[in-house]
């Protein structure tokens, strides 16, 4: 008798093998007390007649639902940033792989995110949660901790102990970034970044100014450009900082989407990025190396990322010491064409942008 694969039950593998059904559930179960030869002879027999345990009950048995939840924040721009995109698919990517399914969900202010959490929770939805957008302090974080529902986090809190996360060491990254544009010349740098209630925004910044003091430049409040997460925020910063009366000729960007904004807008006025005015980014997102001019960037590679903290979500979930997980990388700077030494001083640069300003006076930060 010939059965198709996946209708072969515990029953036929127990009358293959010729021991009882109970015998066959405790070495699947890997239960360790039954003999090595019954042992081998039962898993031949699973192989041979390729028999697959029925999920549904699997998971009964586990409490678990193979399923883990992703609840995204939407706002500081990042329900349009594509870092997210490209980390979901690294997430999904992996998890496909390990026959684990991801759901996805969106909340539009920290309590609707709490609400989100407590309902998946109580719904028994998920086994467990990948946390993003991390903020200095994090009400997720918090409330997973405190019903000790497993998680991991991409990125730290400011209290990062007792819980498993991966990071980039955003410090230590934009202090390179200062130095780099440094050693091309520039000495009157702007940052723009994102909203200082996210973690990794505020890193960024604060590595921004110890790349300053480390090589003895003076930090200006005037250089540093706080936006929403997106190519719209980019422009904005862009603009905020070159229509400064002593422009910074160097852009450093906390992510790629700003970036790209910082790019357009130099464009719009005529300023040709890497030349005129250098921009760089961080992220290495794909479509960084198709823009004119391709953006220097640091590199994170976010589907990467997301594949990392899916596999080890399940290492926490099969009894991983969470704290023993934690991890922090560094990102590395890929050069391409949106950085070079300054052709301008920044009163020479202010004169230039003026004018062109002053022919076009609807500026791009209206999205244009």
């Amino acid at each position: 008798m010939s059965r198709t694969r996946g209708s072969v039950t515990i029953d036929d593998v127990a009358r293959h093998v010729g021991v009882a059904k109970g015998t066959v559930s405790r070495v699947l179960n890997n239960y360790n007390d039954i003999s090595e030869t019954t042992k081998k002879r039962i898993l031949q027999a699973v192989k041979d007649l390729g028999y697959q345990p029925s999920a549904t009950a699997r998971n009964l048995k586990r409490g678990r639902q193979d399923t883990l939840g992703i609840v995204i924040p939407v706002g500081h721009g990042s329900g349009a940033d594509p870092f997210l995109a490209e980390f979901i698919d690294g997430i999904a990517r992996a998890l496909d792989e390990l026959g684990l399914d991801l759901l996805v969900t969106t909340a539009h202010s920290r309590d609707h995110t709490i609400e989100s959490l407590k309902r998946l929770i109580a719904r028994r939805k998920v086994d467990g949660f990948i946390v993003t957008r991390t903020e200095v302090d994090d009400a997720r974080i918090a409330y997973l901790k405190e019903h000790n529902f497993p998680f991991v986090a991409h990125g730290r809190t400011s209290d990062p102990s007792g819980y498993a996360w991966f990071d980039i060491d955003n410090e230590a990254t934009f202090a390179d970034g200062v130095r780099h544009l440094y050693s091309l010349g520039h000495q009157r740098i702007g940052f723009i970044g994102g909203t200082l209630e996210l973690n990794f925004a505020l890193q960024r910044l604060q590595g921004y100014r110890q790349g300053l003091e480390a090589l003895g430049l003076p930090r200006d409040e005037e250089l540093e450009s706080v936006q929403d997460l997106s190519e719209r925020g980019g422009i904005a910063g862009a603009e905020a900082l070159l229509a400064l009366p002593s422009p910074p000729t160097a852009l450093l960007c906390a992510t790629d989407a700003l970036a790209i904004g910082a790019i357009q807008f130099c464009r719009k006025f005529g300023l040709k990025p890497g030349s005129d005015v250098t921009v760089l980014g961080y992220d290495g997102l794909p479509v960084g190396e198709y823009l004119d001019p391709p953006l220097t960037t640091f590199s994170q590679s976010a589907q990467d990322a997301g594949a990392r903290v899916a596999r080890m979500l399940v290492d926490v979930l099969d009894g991983a010491d969470p704290q023993a997980l934690q991890s922090l990388a560094r990102a590395d700077l890929i050069r391409r064409a949106s950085d070079g030494a300054p052709s301008m001083t920044p009163e020479a640069l202010a004169g230039v942008l003026r004018d062109r300003l002053n022919k076009q006076p609807h500026s791009g930060n209206k999205g244009e």
